[in-house]
Order: structure tokens, then sequence, then C-alpha cells
């Protein structure tokens, strides 16, 4: 069967279906418009059957290494594609039918090791919460719901921590990507989830209905400060600030702290400010590697980064609360996090602090072997002592723009008195 409708959509090709020398006539060009609307929604349907007849067989492989493997990805991949991409509202439903049934067979894919895929996919849900069609925000806000008992579940009706911190990581990126994300669709999504959890009589004696109200809560809260966010967005200053004192709140979870604290630096880049990006990505990498620490993974924490700023002990309120539970940083992300923090320093020409990040990296290249990268790092520093020569022959630099204003005269300082002292 299957077999037969790959064929009759391969024969299409030939058809009147793709006939570009219709006429045009509105009844003609609607006729067209339906013919391959269909076509499209007949195509997306075909490849979700021919996924799940994949799925089932060769589901010992697409479950090595826990469902963390390259074939499972590019499967998890072509799923995702079909939320990224435009869908009809007939083959976006069978698509939300279609990943309860993947989360269903492969649970630890989701649940357990990296939480990449779990976080695309509460991310590409999400924005199926805020469409236009109240049809997809119901379905898409039952997927979210079942992500969320299905880790529920499988937790042993412990927690859903991985679901909840990605949900609430993904709401913070969405602010910043999607017009309108907190607007009244949003909310009766989350309406919609609430209520799901207070049906659901299986759940009714567990934590599971009060800790969905404590995550709706907290992206309600989110979304609060987002709008004061939106209030001051031609401000780049009190946008900071605001992006900073929410950074702050999450102080016990390290990967949100690590998101605000990335689009504060994201901020400072748009706007020219790389000194101060600069110092956003020590503060990034201070974190992560002050949990590593904590976790035996690394030997210094984030009292190695104090001869760059002092203001780099607030990474160590980071507390111990379930937050640490669902995080996956390693050395790996570490390095990569002290190259760009290398690099913004550079570019911001903080010269003389680059040899500070690099006496961090230079003993894990040790360790490794890897001379290529060796190579490379002490050319880099090289080239930053020879930088900071430069200028200190010619003592010019500029980290900044500033301006002088001065009033003189009495009759400059009677008018700025004047202006100052005028009611409103």
């Amino acid at each position: 069967m299957m077999h037969a409708r790959l064929q009759q959509l391969g024969s299409l090709d030939n058809s009147l279906t793709f006939n570009h020398s219709y006429g045009h006539s509105d009844a003609d060009v609607l006729h067209q418009s339906l013919l391959e609307a269909n076509i499209a929604t007949e195509v997306c349907l075909t490849a979700l059957d021919t996924l799940s007849l994949f799925t089932l067989a060769f589901k010992n492989q697409l479950l090595a290494d826990h469902g963390h493997n390259p074939l499972m990805k590019k499967v998890f991949d072509v799923y995702l594609c079909f939320l990224q991409k435009h869908q009809s509202e007939t083959a976006l439903k069978n698509v939300f039918t279609a990943l309860r049934s993947l989360i269903y067979k492969f649970p630890s894919t989701f649940y357990e090791g990296r939480a990449d895929m779990c976080a695309a996919l509460c991310y590409e849900i999400l924005k199926c919460c805020n469409s236009k069609l109240s049809s997809i925000r119901t379905e898409a806000s039952q997927l979210l719901y079942f992500l969320m008992r299905n880790n529920f579940d499988y937790t042993g009706k412990k927690s859903f921590v991985r679901t909840h911190l990605q949900v609430i990581i993904s709401v913070s990126q969405l602010i910043a990507d999607v017009v309108g994300i907190g607007g009244t669709r949003f909310q009766q999504s989350l309406s919609i989830i609430n209520n799901c959890a207070n049906s659901d009589r299986l759940i009714k004696h567990t934590s599971f209905s009060s800790d969905v109200k404590d995550l709706t809560k907290r992206i309600r809260t989110v979304l609060m400060a987002t709008a004061q966010m939106k209030e001051h967005e031609n401000d780049p200053e009190m946008l900071v600030d605001l992006q900073y004192s929410l950074a702050k709140s999450y102080a016990s979870t390290p990967e949100l702290r690590k998101t605000w604290l990335d689009s504060m630096a994201r901020i400072h880049v748009k706007n020219g400010d790389l000194s101060e990006a600069a110092m956003c990505y020590v503060h990034v990498t201070a974190l992560v590697a002050e949990y590593l620490t904590r976790k035996g993974m690394f030997r210094q924490g984030c009292t190695a980064f104090r001869v760059i700023t002092p203001n780099i002990d607030e990474e160590a309120s980071m507390m111990e609360d379930v937050g640490m539970q669902d995080v996956h940083f390693n050395e790996d992300v570490l390095m990569e996090l002290l190259e760009q923090c290398a690099d913004g320093l550079w570019k911001a020409e903080r010269y003389e602090l680059i040899a500070d990040i690099y006496k961090l990296i230079i003993p894990i290249y040790e360790k490794r072997r890897d001379f290529e990268r060796l190579a490379h790092l002490y050319d880099t520093l090289h080239r930053a002592y020879s930088k900071v020569t430069e200028v200190m022959h010619s003592g010019r630099r500029l980290l900044g723009t500033y301006f002088r204003v001065a009033f003189f005269g009495q009759v400059s300082l009677l008018s700025v008195l004047q202006t100052v002292l005028s009611p409103l």
C-alpha cells in the first residue's frame, strides 16, 4: 500500500496538477491552489507513514546509546522539520499524533543524556501554542502536556525536571524570536495545559498537578518581565538591566542563567558594547566552570576568573536545587566557552586578559596532546602581547566613546536651572 502511494506521488510530476498553463480566472487559480495544497498534505502524510514504518523496523538501532545516535538525530530532524515548515491544519494534527507516538516509543531520547532533542521539541511545540488556529493551539498544548506527563511517568512519578527546565528555557528564547509570544493566544494554551493537569485522574494523588501549575506560573512571570523589556526595547541600558535582574533570579538554575547572560551578550554586541559583551562571556564561562567544579569534573571554579572581574563571585551563589539535576555541561562545553571568551576579549581589545583565559585552556590541551590547538593558542598569545606592547607605546586604545558636556557663563547656568526647575 505504501509503495503504491509513493508511486502515485512520483507520477504527479507529469499530471495536470503541476501544469502551470492553466487559465488565470479566479476559479482556475483557486482550483490549482487546492490541488497543490492537497498534494502537499498527502506528501506530509506519506512521509509520516514512512517514518513510522522506519522506526518500527530499526527500533534497536534507534535506541542505541539511549536514543542519542546519528540515526535517531536524522529521524528526529525530519519530524521537527514538519513543525518548522508551514503545514496544513490536517497535516499538523497528524504530525502531533506522530510525535506523541515517537515520544512514547523512545522516551530515553528525550528524558536521558543530552537535552538537545527535548529542547528543540519544546521550542517548536511552544511556537505552535501561539498559532492563530485554535485547533492547532489545542493540539500543541495537549502534546506539551503529554511530554511532561510522560517525563513524570518515566521518572517513577517523581518529577519532570527535564521538560520543566527545557520549557522555561524555550520560552526565554522565544521571547526574542517570536512576535507576540506572551499574548492572549499563548495564555489560552497555558490554561489548556493547566486544565489537562486538573482533569487527569491518574495523577490526582501526586505532586504533578501542582508542579504543572508552578511551571505555568513561572512562564507567566517570565512573560511579565518580558512585557517590561518591550517597553524599554529602545533603551539598551534599561533592557540589559532588566535581563540582568532576571538572570540573578535564576541563580539556582545554571542553564536558565546562562540563557539570559547569552541574551545580554547579544544585545551588547548589537549595540557595539564589546567590552560588556566580553564580560557576559566571562560570567557564562565562570558559571559552567563552577558547576563542573562542584561535580568534581574541573579543578578550578569561578574563583579562577576573579583576576578578570571581581563581580565573578556572583556565580558562586549557585544553589543545589532541582535545576541542577538536569544540567549537562561537560569539559568540551567549557572549552568552547573559554575560546568564545578569549575571542570576545580580543574583539574588545582587552588583550591583557586573554592570557588569564588561556591559562585554563592550555593544561587541558596539553593533557590531550592536541599540539595543533596549542600552536594556535600560543600564536594568539604572541599576537595579543604584541598588541599590548603597541598600545603601551602609542598610548592609544579607544575602549569606549564618552562625551563631556559643560556649560560656561552665568546665562548658560540660569538657562539650565530654568529648564530643570520648570513645572511639568
